[in-house]
C-alpha cells in the first residue's frame, strides 16, 4: 500500500502568567514573568508542563500586512484516522491508534486548526502553539523549539509544514525528496499543503510554489494558474483552488485524481486523497472524483449540504450544514465510525468567503 496522503501541553502545580513585551518578531519573543523576572524562551509552550500559562500570541503586535489566511482547518483525514474540532475546541480523533495518532493527550486544552499524516496528527492550540503526536519516526513530530506561534499547519505522509505568525512556512520530517527543504527565497506564505512526499505553499501574492518530490508533475504548478487561496497535495498530484472558484489540478494522470464536468459550478473548498478529489461548490454540493474502489467518492444520497471536507487515504469525511460530520470509504480501521453526538461548528465560510445558501 501507498503512503497516505493527506508535544503535549501540560498545566500544573503553581501557575504564572506571562506577557509579551515589545513584540516585533513574534518567533523571538520576550517574556516577562509577573513575578519581575525576564528572559527570553524560544517556545514559551514547552514551559507549560512546568505550570506556567501564556495569554496569547498577541498578533496585534506584528508589523506585517494583513493578510487573508482562510478558515482554520476543522476536519483532517489520515490514512486509516480522522480528526475533527468539536463547537467547543475539543480535539477528537476516531480510526487507528497503532502510533497513537488518535490518542489526543489529555491536557491539549481547546484547538483551532488540525491536520492529520500519514499515522500522526498536529493540532494548534488556542495559544496558538503547534501540538504533534503519534509516528515520530521521521521526526514529524519534533516540533521546533524556536517555531513561536503558528498560523497554519499541514501534515504530509511523513513531514508537517507549519506557517508561523509572521509567515515562515518552517517544515520538518522525511527530507528525503526535499519536501522539507523550504526554497531560501520564498519569502512570507499564507498557507501551506504538505503531500505525500512533496509541499506546496501560498505566497502572500497569491503564488504557488511547490517543492520536493516531482516524478509525477505534482510540483509544476501552471504559469496561467493566477491567485491562489488554498491548495491541496496528494500523492501524486496537486490541486489549487483560485481566488474566482476554478479547481485546477496538476500531476499523475488527472483521469483519477479530478475530472471536473463542464460547467462545475464555483468551488469554495477542495481536499486531495491518495487517488481521488473531493471539491465543496459554493451552492454546498459536494463533488468527489478519481478512483473509487473503496468508496471513496460515494457520498450517501441522503448527503444535504456541505461546508467543508477531508481526503484521507481511501476515505472521505465531511461537515454538513447542520454540523454533522459524515464519512465514507474504507473503513476497516473505524475511521468512518463518526462518535455518537458529535457536533462540529459551521459558522465559518469558505476560503473565498462563500457558504452554503
Amino acid at each position: 500500500m501507498s503512503p497516505c496522503t493527506t508535544s503535549v501541553l501540560g498545566i500544573a502545580g503553581r501557575r504564572k502568567v506571562l506577557h509579551p513585551d515589545a513584540v516585533h518578531d513574534m518567533q523571538h519573543l520576550a517574556w516577562i514573568v509577573l513575578d519581575g523576572q525576564k528572559g527570553n524562551n524560544d517556545n514559551p509552550a514547552a514551559r507549560l508542563g512546568a505550570g506556567i500559562v501564556l495569554l496569547s500570541c498577541v498578533t496585534p503586535f506584528l508589523e506585517r500586512p494583513a493578510v487573508t489566511f482562510g478558515h482554520p482547518q476543522r476536519l483532517a483525514a489520515g490514512c486509516s484516522h480522522t480528526a475533527v474540532i468539536e463547537a467547543d475546541g475539543r480535539l477528537v480523533c476516531f480510526g487507528s491508534d497503532e502510533e497513537g495518532q488518535s490518542s489526543v493527550p489529555a491536557d491539549l486544552g481547546s484547538v483551532v486548526e488540525v491536520s492529520a499524516g500519514d499515522a500522526h496528527t498536529c493540532a494548534i492550540t488556542e495559544l496558538r502553539y503547534l501540538v504533534c503526536f503519534g509516528s515520530n519516526e521521521e521526526g514529524q513530530c519534533d516540533v521546533p523549539e524556536s517555531l513561536g506561534c503558528v498560523r497554519h499547519v499541514s501534515a504530509g505522509s511523513f513531514h508537517t509544514c507549519a506557517v508561523t505568525v509572521s509567515g515562515e512556512l518552517v517544515c520538518f520530517g522525511r527530507d528525503d525528496d526535499r519536501q522539507c527543504s523550504v526554497p531560501p527565497d520564498l519569502g512570507a506564505v499564507v498557507s501551506v499543503g504538505a503531500g505525500s512526499f512533496h509541499t506546496c505553499a501560498i505566497k502572500e501574492s497569491g503564488d504557488l510554489v511547490c517543492f520536493g518530490r516531482n516524478d509525477s508533475g505534482q510540483c509544476d504548478v501552471p504559469t496561467d494558474l493566477g491567485h491562489v487561496v488554498a491548495v491541496a497535495a496528494g500523492e501524486f498530484h496537486t490541486c489549487a483552488l483560485t481566488r474566482d472558484g476554478r479547481v485546477v489540478c496538476f500531476g499523475e494522470d488527472p483521469d483519477w485524481a479530478w475530472v471536473g464536468p463542464a460547467g462545475l459550478p464555483l468551488v469554495s473548498s477542495v481536499s486531495a486523497g491518495s487517488v481521488h478529489t473531493c471539491a465543496v461548490q459554493d451552492d454546498g454540493e459536494l463533488k468527489c472524483f478519481g478512483l473509487n474502489m473503496h468508496g471513496q467518492c460515494a457520498a450517501p444520497k441522503t448527503l444535504g449540504k456541505v461546508v467543508t471536507v477531508a481526503c484521507g487515504h481511501y476515505h472521505t469525511c465531511v461537515v454538513d450544514s447542520e454540523g454533522q460530520l459524515v464519512c465514507f470509504g474504507l473503513a476497516q480501521d473505524g475511521q468512518c465510525d463518526v462518535p455518537q453526538g458529535l457536533r462540529v461548528s459551521v459558522d465559518f465560510q469558505g476560503v473565498r468567503g462563500t457558504s452554503p445558501r
